[in-house]
């Protein structure tokens, strides 16, 4: 069973590892190339690190880039689209 776990979690962070993780950016542009427009904007900072954090705004919800994740390799859905609360968005390995 651990082996299974290693494996699904390496499986997971492939396109992370290779790619970098998703970003507001990536997913600007995939909006755009679905609707004709995208919609980001920086959010409010954060009360300990007062950082401020760019989000996208897709179907009128807000997704921070931790909220945005690439689409499997085989992946034959529409994109983006939002699945389990998450921005699922084009996989980089596409454009290669």
């Amino acid at each position: 069973m651990k082996y299974i776990k290693k494996f699904s979690e390496l499986n997971e962070g492939f396109w992370d590892f290779n790619f970098g993780k998703p970003t507001v950016k990536d997913a600007a542009h995939d909006a755009e190339r679905k609707e004709g427009w995208s919609h980001t904007g920086v959010g409010v900072p954060d009360k300990e690190t007062q950082l401020e954090d760019d989000y996208i705004e897709f179907n009128g919800q807000r997704f921070y880039p931790d909220q945005i994740e690439y689409a499997d390799y085989q992946d034959l859905g529409d994109l983006p689209r939002i699945e389990n609360g998450k921005l699922i968005i084009a996989n980089p390995a596409w454009n290669m």
